[in-house]
């Protein structure tokens, strides 16, 4: 997938959280079978395709980028998705209809193995929704990856240092922080910790 083109109707990081499947620390899923899947779009209809399929009751995101125009002699900033040709939906397919996904508006086709959708990988796009600020801007920077080094900043862990080990569907990061000599895991919101550089 390349960064390219095109603002996306978006729902606030917020509500797409609201909606997702949350993983119990032990790994159960607590609700719901949603799982994350790909939508190939047409080239520069990723917004289109994000709003017909919000109007079908789809969960979409669709992050986005600040890109720098330069022509002639003019310089202008552009509001474009970060994946040009790209978005996600959050599908339960064994509840859900799916296959409508593929003749609405602007939609290329999911991206699929063998008959049924290909689910992105646990953990993907929440850590891109988790680097993603209110507006819907996706800031790479802050993408979560196992192995960082990390600072608590709230709760009975404060100013602890630790180190990422997992993301979770929910959102909630699992860190591993020196107790006695000891990594001891700990399962904490992506708020309360800054990545330490």
């Amino acid at each position: 997938m390349r960064p390219h083109v095109n603002l996306g109707v978006m729902m606030r990081r917020e509500d797409l959280q609201q909606g997702a499947v949350f993983e119990r620390p032990d790994g159960v899923q607590a609700a719901g079978d949603a799982r994350w899947y790909v939508v190939q779009t047409h080239q520069r209809c990723e917004n289109l395709a994000a709003m017909h399929l919000s109007s079908q009751n789809f969960r979409t995101y669709l992050p986005r980028r600040r890109r720098t125009i330069r022509h002639a002699h003019s310089i202008r900033t552009v509001c474009s998705a970060y994946f040009d040709c790209y978005l996600f939906v959050s599908l339960d397919i064994r509840q859900q209809r799916w296959s409508p996904i593929n003749s609405t508006v602007g939609v290329r086709r999911l991206v699929m193995s063998e008959h049924a959708p290909l689910p992105v990988p646990h953990g993907v796009v929440e850590s891109l929704l988790a680097a993603t600020d209110d507006e819907g801007f996706l800031h790479p920077k802050e993408l979560l990856e196992p192995g960082q080094k990390i600072r608590v900043t709230n709760g009975p862990f404060t100013d602890q240092l630790g180190t990422l080990d997992y993301v979770g569907r929910s959102g909630a990061v699992r860190i591993l922080i020196d107790i006695m000599n000891r990594a001891v895991p700990i399962y904490i919101d992506r708020d309360k910790f800054l990545i330490v550089t």
